[in-house]
């Protein structure tokens, strides 16, 4: 997905329609601001508007994810490839998940069992090993998060 290609179709369905951002914004429940977010590309409609924003733009999920519109014999086609395109990035969420957790965890077990441990050079050492894992994890998960915000698009809600 293109998120320059769905604004600049958005902006191009807006104004097959006749409507303004704001006039656009209000029926679906967004600010002008919003709408002009995304048809810049800056940021992807909400999931919770997509259904709105398709009816009052007379095109289905499929043709707004494509950025164009489809015939029957493409509706198919496509239809598969954006599934495609939504597991493959469902996969890499889950692959990172599983990353952050195993440094987060590890490093939290390391730290806790030194604890327990007389005073030595070594203990030393994998403290900072398991603080650095902790920090390592807690980074990536800032990264996660962010990720998964944009993906949902509910960076474009308003301030």
């Amino acid at each position: 997905m293109d998120q320059r290609r769905i604004g600049k179709f958005i902006a191009e369905l807006r104004n097959e329609k006749g409507m303004t951002q704001t006039e656009l914004g209000e029926r679906i429940g967004v600010t002008n601001k919003t709408v002009s977010r995304w048809e810049n590309g800056n940021y992807m409609p909400d999931i919770s508007v997509i259904t709105t924003l398709c009816t009052e733009l007379d095109v289905s999920a499929n043709e707004l994810l494509c950025a164009q519109r489809i015939n029957d014999l493409e509706f198919k086609i496509k239809a598969d490839d954006n599934l495609m395109e939504t597991l493959n990035h469902i996969k890499n969420i889950k692959h990172e998940k599983s990353i952050i957790d195993f440094f987060t965890g590890a490093g939290t077990g390391i730290v806790v069992s030194c604890l327990f441990s007389p005073y030595s050079i070594r203990r030393m050492v994998a403290i900072l090993v398991g603080v650095a894992m902790i920090g390592i994890g807690w980074y990536r998960k800032s990264k996660y998060d962010k990720m998964i915000l944009q993906y949902l698009g509910e960076c474009n809600k308003e301030n």
